[in-house]
């Protein structure tokens, strides 16, 4: 399976993989995909969703398109910004898909967990693109986290782990404002002190 790996990071849609493959038509798609999973080329993730097992793949990239729309944030996006060490190990994404149950909400693929937290659609916001990822801002990944604190959903770090002295005070207030309860906007401000 040569062509899409670096623009993809070895995960494929069922288009990708027809026209990787060249097989347009489905029956012959679907016994192609088939044997690849059996011969442990391919895993799928969901309906239409697969990863390259063969040549790898992006694990960040595979928990991006696994649940959409999502973006990078809170401890994962922490530790990329250089925020606080977090030493932790599961990719943790923002979304705004309803995960209807608890234990939809952490996934696996081999040794790689994925943690989604759920956000309403006017909060889904401050994120940029980043060598093919969705990544929360500085600002944005702060306010993440210290919102699902607020909301009491644990996490292995705590607010005292941050530092916050290397955020944009005016971009951190700006994002604030999207947030719609006097509680946590006074949480917020007095971490930013």
């Amino acid at each position: 399976m040569e062509g899409l790996h670096p623009a993809t990071g070895g995960v494929y849609t069922t288009v990708d993989l027809e026209v990787l493959l060249e097989r347009p038509h489905p029956s012959r798609l679907t016994e192609a995909i088939g044997m690849l999973i059996r011969h442990g080329f391919l895993q799928r993730l969901r309906r239409g969703l697969y990863v390259d097992l063969f040549r790898g793949y992006r694990p960040e990239i595979a928990g991006l398109r696994w649940v959409a729309p999502s973006y990078l944030s809170t401890e994962t996006a922490l530790d990329r910004h250089g925020l606080c060490q977090t030493g932790i190990v599961p990719f943790t994404y923002v979304t705004t898909r309803l995960i209807a149950r608890r234990e939809h909400a952490v996934r696996r693929v081999g040794n790689h967990q994925f943690v989604y937290r759920h956000v309403a659609k006017h909060l889904f916001f401050g994120y940029d693109p980043e060598d093919g990822l969705l990544l929360a801002q500085p600002e944005k990944a702060v306010l993440d986290f210290l919102y699902f604190v607020f909301k009491k959903q644990r996490s292995a770090i705590s607010p005292q782990d941050i530092d916050f002295r290397r955020l944009n005070a005016a971009r951190y207030r700006s994002h604030l404002k999207a947030y719609r309860q006097a509680g946590f906007s006074t949480l917020a401000l007095r971490w930013l002190k």
